[in-house]
């Protein structure tokens, strides 16, 4: 993965980058600390949050609302896609960071407990896990969108349990198909 022009060299912090003409942010680099991560650091911790993130079920969005709660800054889900995709300033990276490292320690250490997880969950739903739907189940729902792409709720029911699935599973089957029809067309 390449990093954008807004991030200094490989294995180089921004101070050492001597393309930095902009004498407020010479300043501002030069009061940083000496604990200021390379591009190559941001990188891969932005790599190594993303999959914690999605494998503890959070969105970004939740990550946003949590920092807001927890640090009293909320930040957008946009901010929080950006900072995974590299695409924020390196100044606003390394603010970003530390943050993100606060959370994920706290979501770390409380996955499974209730309270920290809970606490950080209450601000925005936790992601509930992909459905993966088998392909005989899957051939069922096709016949059936053929002859009705919009079922009423008792077909919806009666489908949901002849196919040994959640109501809600199948609804949004359909609502999914529909959107896929769209698309196509």
């Amino acid at each position: 993965m390449t990093l954008p022009a807004s991030f200094a060299p490989n294995n180089q912090t921004i101070r050492e980058n001597p393309g930095v003409q902009d004498p407020q942010l010479q300043h501002d680099i030069l009061d940083a600390d000496d604990d200021t991560p390379t591009s190559d650091d941001l990188e891969q911790f932005a790599k190594q949050f993303k999959q914690r993130r999605i494998k503890l079920g959070f969105t970004q969005a939740d990550v946003g609302l949590a920092l807001g709660t927890l640090y009293g800054n909320v930040f957008s889900q946009t901010t929080i896609c950006r900072f995974e995709a590299l695409q924020l300033s390196f100044k606003n990276m390394c603010k970003l960071k530390p943050l993100l490292q606060k959370w994920l320690e706290e979501a770390d250490n409380n996955n499974g407990a209730t309270g920290g997880v809970d606490k950080l969950a209450t601000t925005g739903r936790k992601r509930k896990k992909r459905t993966s739907i088998e392909v005989a189940v899957k051939g069922a729902l096709e016949n059936h969108f053929c002859k009705s792409p919009k079922p009423t709720a008792q077909e919806i029911s009666a489908l949901a349990e002849n196919l040994g699935l959640d109501k809600e599973v199948v609804r949004v089957w359909f609502c999914n198909r529909r959107q896929k029809e769209k698309r196509m067309t």
